[in-house]
């Protein structure tokens, strides 16, 4: 639990000036260097029932974290202030269960997938203000279960859902609309088994973090596989039940290899 050590982390984000945030059951997120050292650490308000599972930085610097178990999105200013939150637990529009992770469209709309009944994504404007959903529990098209991660592709007004018991990555536009999936359940390159964290580099292309397989798995934006890495394991380069993926410009991918307790970090 001492600075740069982690408990069994799950989330990770980027920011604009390389530091790498991480999110793990001590109940904080972490502010480190992109070689691990750790520059300063936020508390969650409220840890008991629960942590984070995922987090964004938001293009002004604000941090918007995926507060599982307290049904809300919180939110932090770059120095850790606790500057407000949105959501509560139910199943009505603007109510979470579990939710999982944000991203943010271009035109400041907020996404936040979640789970545990409802199972769908959420949209909202900058201020928190619900604007509507789609998706619903199940295995049909259009129907999510256990949505874990989301990343938007700008160029391409794409919106890509970690599917992750379905073993499939859900492809939509902006407007919640759905244009297919790639991703099958299996072991083998193309297949999936629990994609529990995603990540975009500039290309389009898509990194998939594998909790099932302990990979990760680079996409084309067709939906072909390029490239696997990673394997079962304790040593370098091979992971234990890895949560999440963040990729910087120069396509290191920054991996949450939460079983080892660590972050791993890859050149794709």
């Amino acid at each position: 639990a001492g600075p740069g050590e982690f408990l069994y982390p799950r989330g990770i984000d980027l920011d604009a000036d390389g530091s790498v945030l991480v999110v793990d059951k001590s109940g904080r997120i972490q502010r480190l260097t992109g070689a691990g050292q750790c520059l300063g650490t936020i508390r969650l308000p409220q840890s008991e029932a629960g942590q984070p599972t995922g987090m964004s930085v938001h293009p002004d610097g604000r941090l918007f974290v995926a507060d599982t178990h307290y049904h809300r999105v919180a939110i932090f200013s770059r120095e850790g202030d606790a500057l407000g939150a949105f959501g509560r637990y139910g199943q009505e529009d603007g109510c979470f269960i579990y939710p999982t992770d944000v991203a943010f469209a271009p035109d400041g709309r907020v996404f936040v997938s979640e789970y545990g009944g409802n199972d769908r994504i959420s949209v909202f404007t900058s201020e928190g203000n619900f604007l509507f959903s789609f998706g619903t529990a199940g295995a049909g098209m259009g129907q999510f279960s256990r949505p874990a991660a989301l990343c938007l592709d700008h160029a391409r007004g794409r919106l890509y859902v970690a599917d992750a018991c379905n073993h499939r990555i859900a492809i939509y536009d902006l407007d919640g609309r759905l244009s297919g999936y790639l991703g099958a359940a299996g072991c083998g390159p193309g297949q999936l088994r629990y994609p529990y964290g995603l990540s975009l580099l500039k290309d389009g292309s898509i990194v998939v973090c594998e909790f099932g397989n302990n990979r990760i798995q680079l996409f084309s934006p067709a939906g072909k596989s390029l490239a696997v890495y990673g394997r079962a394991g304790r040593q370098l380069g091979e992971l234990a039940n890895p949560w999440a993926v963040a990729v910087d410009a120069r396509r290191r991918a920054f991996v949450v290899d939460a079983g080892n307790n660590r972050i791993q970090v890859w050149q794709l």
